[in-house]
């Protein structure tokens, strides 16, 4: 297999992949609506369970797919949103804290934990297609390479 076939075929299989940074390139609108929907029925599931039963650990699916899929704009807005549904979750099921002003330090932290994901994601999501893209380059260089060493001797 030639360098130019190398080209060619590389960016095709990776794509196929569902893992992929940029399988849903074109279709971005569904991921931000599948993205906010799941995020709804976690903060739904989340009220309705109450808040004895954590489902901190699940706000972060939605952030990782819209970090990872849509990219850091849309990770960090839905990283925000999570921090606001858990809020309101937690809120609305009355959970006591001892001191009122607990709950916006749990929001916080959360917040935080949600942005340093999304950040993290998007920004491993931004090294695997500058990785690709170099790999494109460097093999079209290769094959470039060996058109010209095969002239030189013809010559």
């Amino acid at each position: 297999m030639d360098n130019n076939s190398l080209v060619n075929t590389l960016k095709p299989s990776t794509r196929g992949q569902i893992s992929h940074p940029t399988v849903f390139e074109n279709s971005l609108g569904t991921v931000r609506i599948v993205s906010l929907a799941v995020l709804l029925l976690i903060g739904w599931l989340d009220y309705i369970t109450g808040y004895e039963f954590g489902f901190f650990i699940f706000y972060f699916i939605p952030v990782a797919i819209s970090a990872w899929y849509c990219g850091s704009k849309d990770g960090i807005f839905i990283a925000i949103a999570s921090a606001i549904c858990w809020y309101l979750s937690d809120k609305y099921t009355n959970h006591p804290y001892s001191n009122a002003y607990f709950i916006y330090w749990e929001m916080f932290m959360r917040l935080i934990s949600f942005l340093t994901t999304s950040i993290t994601l998007s920004k491993i999501r931004r090294l695997v297609l500058n990785e690709e893209r170099m790999i494109v380059e460097l093999l079209d260089m290769h094959s470039k390479l060996g058109r010209y060493t095969e002239a030189d001797k013809k010559a």
